[in-house]
Parts: structure tokens; sequence; C-alpha cells
């Protein structure tokens, strides 16, 4: 991305004053280890290592992604700690009844930054996710 972008965190304004606003995120990336392992307790202690403030706030600083140890949080950057305030707004699609595929899900997520860095303009992005919710709604049939 742009390092020299300015841009902050916010929600958008709501839709209806009957619903409260949501957005997707929140989720990360799940670690776990198999009881039947044979370096179970190395794994453990790596997780464990992993998982300690000073490496998550190094991943937060050197990655742009939220930590997963909120002790951390203190060491976050500005715009980071925008998204963390906002945490309690958002959602995510395994608790929906419903969900994209995940190809267009990705194609979306790309467009998004594509737009944000200026490669490609937002009628470019529709276009293409357009294409790819077809054709995966083409091997439905």
């Amino acid at each position: 991305m742009n390092p020299n972008l300015n841009y902050a965190a916010m929600l958008p304004p709501r839709a209806s004053e009957r619903y409260a606003m949501s957005i997707w995120g929140g989720a990360g990336s799940s670690f776990m280890v198999n009881a039947r392992s044979k370096v179970k307790e190395e794994a453990v202690k790596f997780l464990e290592w992993f998982t300690d403030r000073d490496q998550q706030a190094y991943l937060a600083d050197t990655t742009s992604n939220l930590p997963a140890n909120r002790e951390s949080l203190a060491k976050i950057s500005e715009i980071l700690s925008q998204f963390a305030d906002d945490m309690e707004s958002t959602t995510h699609p395994n608790v929906w009844g419903i969900s994209e595929f995940p190809q267009v899900i990705e194609a979306f997520d790309k467009g998004i930054q594509s737009i944000i860095i200026g490669e490609k303009t937002p009628e470019q992005i529709a276009s293409e996710v357009q294409k790819i919710k077809e054709r995966e709604l083409a091997k439905k049939r």
C-alpha cells in the first residue's frame, strides 16, 4: 500500500435508525495444537511466545493487522487504534445464515485495495466482481 496515503478509520453512516451498523471484520486466524502431536509441548510453547505482548506488537507494527493480544493495543499505530475502537460494531459471516462465495469475497477485498492505491476504478472492480459472481453461480447450476 502507498505509505504516503493519508486515511482514517470510521464507520459508515447508518442506513436506518432501526438497525445498528455492523461491519464485516473482527475475525482473524486461529491456531490449535493436535492433542496427539509428537511435538505438542513445543507447539504450545511456540503459540505462547507468538501471542505474547511483544511479538503481537511487532506483528501489528509490521503487518498493519490488529494484534490478538489485548495487552499489545497500547503499542499499535493510531490508525489501528481507530479500527480497534470500532470492534464492537463488527460481525462475521460465520454468524449469518447465508454467506458469499470465497472467490467473490477475495475479489472484492483485493478490489478495494486496488481502488485505494489508485490501480483501478470502482467501476472496474464492480465489473470484475460481477464476472466472478456470475462464474461461481454458473458452477452451482
